[in-house]
């Protein structure tokens, strides 16, 4: 029988491109089955694009957006045409549900829906919000401590929405419209003039480099070599697009080798960007139909974006990151500077851009960045190798060594991805965890008596709270302990997020269901120690390996 599933994504344009190894992962779990995706209206264009669907099923959730409420619990209560819709796909009979869409009223109906097999964002019956599958619950546990993840949501999406498996390069297809559009459009640009796109604008502006750092970069590029700039100007972003053209002019750019490209759809843009050697872009969606097409791409990764999460999927894509100890910052957070986007030197974004059309040699001497080349490593997942700047050797190290915990919890398979050398911070380490092993196990132990105490009818009422106010301090102890370290933060991120996650069931359920995670984070910050004594005695031993990266010239 053919298998069905109904994947729920309607945020952004760069999420749908995101999901397209999704969809072949899928076809190689079950050949030949049906995948149906829920969008919100304004996308329809994107999905053109994406192979693999069955059919696209549309609706104005900006409109749900604004009208949902919430109820006394927090639960977002659906509309009664949302409610019906539910029930119209419950009928279905789907196999998998998978929710990318991480939030809290989307798990409100892809609970609706009722499938067993409910991957990503559902609702429990305590009304609180759940993750289901490990993979997708890193999607969310990773922002707690950003920089040790070496995660690509692309692999995220996956890996929890199907399994392990070969590498998949995103890729998109053209409509004959849109390639026949593209061509009449491009058909100005001088036959030897080498076309580059640039995208200046991004859905939010503290993660776009400058536009006059753009019109800077083209005008150093258009100093070197005859070339054809396309510039992409979305809606709401006339200005920074005129910005980066006077910039491009006042640095002696050539006025005949700029072009502004207005009022093309999605299949449109992903075909002029296919014309394109190269795009010059900000972590938006342009960047990942380029990635999409196979266009080149350097990302100028500035602001709240973190490359290992969101950067250009695939062999032949670059990203420049500036070196700040503040860089990537994060969501929430309030900059009164944006030093960051300073931090890159116009000139050697265009050096750079030069080696990657095969131009100059790779630029040796960058100051004040970090420049990496995407590849693919030996268990098949995308990685950036890094070519030039200065890594923090704790956040390096630890990058590498969660990318291969994770990777061998999740899916029980041997990774091969290894560092070259015992950890930089073992003695820190071990202190951390002699001080924080005892603490959990208290805990467990605290939840042990206090169970027993909701059992015991002699138990008074302030008894009763004088001990969760106790065993609640004594957790944000253990917790604040560990998050400072990078031996054991990652887990006790996934640890609090499963302790949330139980919030407003009942005394006795809410204490199991305590216990239950007390014991696994013991067992995680046990392992966690355990492997790094291991990869310890490994180098002194001297059977230590090299991580080994294909697809990239290391």
């Amino acid at each position: 029988m053919m298998k069905q599933v109904l994947i729920i994504n309607i945020t952004r344009m760069g999420d749908l491109a995101q999901t397209v190894p999704l969809l072949v992962r899928l076809e190689q779990e079950w050949p030949g089955v049906a995948v149906d995706l829920i969008i919100d209206t304004r996308l329809a264009p994107m999905t053109a694009l994406l192979p693999g669907l069955r059919q696209v099923l549309t609706y104005d959730f900006q409109d749900v957006l604004e009208k949902s409420r919430p109820d006394s619990q927090g639960a977002g209560a659906l509309s009664p045409g949302l409610t019906t819709w539910a029930r119209s796909l419950a009928a279905v009979g789907y196999d998998r549900v998978i929710n990318l869409t991480f939030t809290h009223w989307s798990g409100v109906f892809a609970e609706a829906i009722g499938v067993s097999d409910t991957r990503g964002v559902s609702v429990g019956r305590n009304g609180i919000a759940i993750l289901r599958n490990p993979w997708l619950a890193h999607v969310v546990d990773l922002q707690q401590a950003r920089r040790l993840n070496q995660f690509n949501v692309v692999d995220l999406y996956a890996l929890g929405g199907s399994g392990p498996g070969p590498f998949q390069p995103i890729r998109l297809s053209i409509p004959s419209y849109a390639e026949e559009w593209a061509v009449q459009r491009l058909r100005h640009i001088e036959s030897d003039r080498i076309p580059i796109a640039v995208q200046i604008g991004a859905s939010q502006a503290r993660k776009a480099w400058r536009p006059e750092y753009f019109g800077r970069t083209m005008a150093a590029l258009s100093r070197e070599h005859k070339v054809g700039f396309v510039l992409n100007r979305a809606r709401n972003e006339g200005d920074s697009v005129q910005r980066a053209v006077t910039a491009y002019r006042q640095a002696g750019g050539v006025s005949e080798g700029c072009d502004v490209l207005e009022h093309a759809d999605v299949p449109q843009l992903a075909a002029v960007l296919r014309h394109c050697r190269l795009l010059l872009t900000n972590d938006t969606g342009p960047m990942h139909l380029a990635v999409g097409v196979g266009t080149p791409v350097i990302d100028l990764s500035v602001g709240h974006v973190d490359f290992h999460e969101t950067g250009p999927y695939g062999p032949g894509h670059w990203v420049i990151q500036p070196i700040l100890d503040c860089a990537p910052c994060g969501y929430t957070q309030v900059c009164a500077h944006h030093a960051c986007k300073d931090q890159l030197i116009p000139d050697q974004v265009a050096a750079l851009a030069l080696y990657v059309l095969g131009l100059r040699p790779f630029p040796e001497f960058l100051i004040g960045v970090r420049v990496y080349e995407f590849g693919v490593d030996t268990d098949g997942l995308g990685h950036y190798q890094q070519r030039a700047g200065q890594q923090d050797a704790v956040t390096d190290w630890y990058g590498t060594f969660w990318r291969r915990y994770w990777y061998q919890e999740w899916t029980g398979q041997t990774s091969d991805v290894v560092n070259n050398h015992p950890a930089p911070d073992m003695t820190e380490a071990y202190e951390c965890f002699d001080r924080l092993a005892p603490l959990i196990a208290r805990l467990r132990m605290r939840v042990e008596q206090f169970s027993k105490s909701c059992s015991n009818p002699l138990t008074t009422t302030a008894a009763l709270q004088v001990a969760l106010k106790q065993m609640t301090a004594e957790r944000q102890q253990a917790v604040a302990m560990a998050m400072a370290s990078p031996a054991f933060g990652p887990v006790t991120a996934a640890a609090c997020r499963e302790l949330y996650e139980r919030r407003g069931l009942n005394i006795r359920a809410l204490v199991q269901g305590e216990g239950q995670v007390y014991w696994a984070w013991q067992r995680r910050i046990d392992d966690v120690m355990a492997q790094l004594e291991q990869e310890r005695n490994r180098q002194e031993a001297g059977k230590y390996q090299i991580v080994r990266c294909e697809g990239v010239r290391c």
